[in-house]
């Protein structure tokens, strides 16, 4: 079971930290990077409070990525909460204490029964158990009053006259694309392989759309699913019969249309507005649950029980997309299967798209990229209750958060799988590797080296609350942050096992953070994978901070140059396993050449620069490495690392890397200088 409180009690001690700093000499404020320091890195675009002030203090950030992951965990259940907790990580406060009203329903049904003019299909609603007619009438109230504000979130008048040109071109599907193509313009044009969009006007937009009314309208509608959802279970609990076989019943509505499904097992092609599904093993294909700005800012697909499968087919932005709006798919129970292309599974462009599955052995697949949670200019969220889960993906994705954008996958219990593929995004830089950029990782658009519109990234999010879990990507993962972004992967429970490339487990690099929590267990970081070279397990680089932290257990890491604390270019790298038997191996052979970057050992060091000559100059570098509790293992045997031991790199003026392995209590005086 997940530990309850415990992930609030991983904290480096005082008196620990406070001895580091002054073996550093740096005692004088908090290790970090202040406003001013940070003002040096550009002047990107739409750069999120949240993520610019948590530099100044390399403590604070995993108190705030720990408080994050209890807070989402402990709202698996509670879909609106979560939601509230993401836009938060994107300075977005709304909709905090949300009164529900007309909680007898009286209104909705009333509404409701106003449009059943249709002789035929009043006769088959009215054979319909009150309990279902109240929930549909409750969904569609919701949507009533939501909507609006959903489309005051697209008011303002550049914005609003540029959607409106985009889709007066087309209707249906065809209008969906166009405005999928206008959102992803500027993160999907380039010019030799690097970004350059010529429609400003796309990226001007990011400015012009509304977030706070967002927040609003999404809250708002899916506090009201939830409610009618509960009063629902109560109906059911308490004996409610739902007709064993019935008629789809399909309704038109000023938002679009209403169909009804029965328990049977169904083939469901056609996508609506709203579609509530009451049971049966049913099977979904086509783009559903996608909203398509103001003209459609709503499309729920709700499933009551059942395995269910749901095909996206081979469009972009299907199942569970909020594309200037909101796009939600809710399945109560059963053994269901996930496949969409691209930009599904709770995603968000300009929006909220939500998946919330609530129990069941799961299968999520994204083919290629932009899903699973990931979000641009909104919230993207997959939310898993229990059960032994399966997420695949190609890159872009499984908590993923990009400008304005907070992209979360939380998963409360079970023992689940992460992967993203190796084929999903291969690059040459990379020596071959894919550029995953999934499992917790915030990121920016860099264009310094295109069009020159760079801008700020969001918050990636990965929260697993309990089980035995693997994990599986390669560069760019597992907690990282690129370009003025923020990525977290915490993991509060179980014996799991992570493999990884290069800036990952806790890195950063260009101006973010990455931030990588294991909780409990006894985990396995790379252990017998060789393609992980160099740069993770708390690495940052040019104006970073990357961490990585175990809590507790006997735990095995594989460790390149530039790993276990690493400090690169004006960064600060931390590396602590707080408690366990641990064993250490350790893969570094110092260069016959060496040229400062490629002479940089893991455990706590920095890179070696020649003087800048510039502001880079006064920038202190930090590599820490603590193991503060355990009989450890290190094979390293050309080494300076032993257990109960500590040692000292110093790479130049403002250059320092501090490496302990201590029984915490006894506090050893450092006996080695690199």
């Amino acid at each position: 079971a997940w530990p309850g409180s415990a992930r609030h009690g991983l904290q480096l001690p005082d008196s620990l930290w406070s001895e580091v700093c002054a073996i550093l000499g740096h005692t004088a404020a908090p290790l970090g990077y202040t406003t001013a320091e940070m003002t040096h890195y550009g002047r990107d675009r739409y750069r999120l409070r949240t993520v610019a002030r948590l530099f100044a203090d390399v403590r604070g950030i995993p108190r705030f990525s720990g408080r994050t992951a209890e807070a989402l965990v402990g709202r698996a259940e509670d879909a609106v909460g979560a939601l509230q907790r993401a836009f938060l990580l994107t300075d977005v406060s709304a909709a905090r204490r949300l009164p529900i009203r007309d909680s007898s329903g009286t209104v909705a049904r009333e509404r409701l029964d106003e449009m059943l003019r249709d002789a035929s299909v009043r006769a088959d609603w009215e054979t319909l158990p009150h309990e279902i007619r109240l929930l549909v009438a409750r969904i569609y109230a919701a949507a009533e009053e939501a909507a609006p504000w959903l489309r005051t979130a697209c008011d303002h008048p550049h914005l609003q006259r540029t959607l409106a040109a985009v889709a007066e071109q087309a209707s249906g599907d065809e209008a969906i694309d166009s405005l999928y193509a206008f959102a992803t313009a500027p993160w999907r044009e380039t010019r030799l392989g690097q970004y350059a969009c010529r429609r400003r006007a796309a990226i001007d937009a990011l400015g012009q759309y509304d977030r706070d009314y967002l927040a609003f309208g999404a809250v708002l509608f899916v506090a009201h699913v939830q409610q009618a959802l509960a009063a629902y279970e109560r109906s059911a609990a308490e004996g409610l019969r739902v007709p064993s076989e019935m008629p789809a019943l399909r309704l038109a509505t000023p938002l679009g249309e209403i169909r009804l499904h029965g328990p049977q097992d169904d083939r469901i092609h056609e996508p609506a507005f709203l579609i509530i599904d009451l049971g049966g093993d049913d099977h979904y294909e086509g783009r559903f649950a996608v909203s398509a700005g103001p003209a459609s800012p709503i499309a729920l697909l709700l499933d009551l029980a059942g395995d269910d499968t749901y095909a996206g087919g081979e469009r972009a932005a299907a199942l569970g997309c909020g594309l200037f709006g909101l796009g939600a798919i809710v399945d109560l129970a059963g053994d269901d299967r996930y496949r969409a292309r691209e930009s599904g599974l709770g995603a968000a462009w300009y929006g909220a798209g939500l998946l919330w599955d609530r129990a069941g052995n799961d299968r999520y697949i994204l083919e290629e990229h932009w899903g699973e949670g990931m979000a641009t200019a909104g919230v993207g969220l997959l939310l898993e209750g229990a059960g032994d889960d399966h997420y695949t993906c190609g890159y872009d994705a499984q908590g993923h958060g990009a400008t304005y954008g907070a992209g979360l996958l939380v998963d409360a219990r079970g023992d689940d799988v992460y992967i993203a593929r190796d084929d999903g995004n291969i690059s040459e830089l990379y020596l071959g590797q894919s550029v995953a950029m999934s499992q917790g990782v915030g990121q920016g658009r860099r264009a310094d080296l295109g069009d020159g519109h760079s801008l700020a990234g969001g918050f990636g999010v990965l929260v697993d609350g309990a089980g035995d879990d693997r994990y599986q990507a390669m560069a760019w993962s597992q907690g990282a942050g690129y370009w003025w972004a923020v990525g977290i992967l915490e993991d509060l429970g179980g014996n799991d096992q992570y493999r990884n490339g290069k800036y990952s487990l806790g890195a950063g690099a260009h101006f973010a953070i990455g931030c990588q929590v294991d909780l409990l267990g006894d985990d396995r970081y790379n252990v017998g994978y060789g393609e992980a070279v160099n740069q993770f397990q708390g690495h940052a680089r040019d104006g970073s901070i990357g961490i990585s932290i175990d809590g507790d257990g006997d735990d095995r890491y594989r460790l390149h140059s530039h790993c276990g604390g690493s400090g690169d270019l004006a960064s600060i790298g931390l590396f602590w396993d707080r408690r366990g038997a641990d064993r250490y191996e350790i893969f570094y052979d110092r260069p016959a050449d060496p040229n400062g970057w490629n002479d940089t050992p893991p455990l706590g060091t920095t890179t070696r620069y020649a003087p800048f000559h510039s502001w880079r100059d006064d920038l202190g570098a930090y590599g820490l490495f603590l193991d503060t509790q355990g009989n450890d293992e290190y094979d390293w045997p050309e080494g300076p690392a032993r257990n109960d031991h500590t040692w000292l790199s110093l790479r130049g003026r403002r250059a320092q890397g501090l490496a302990r392995d201590l029984d915490l209590g006894s506090f050893a005086s450092p006996t080695g200088r690199e």
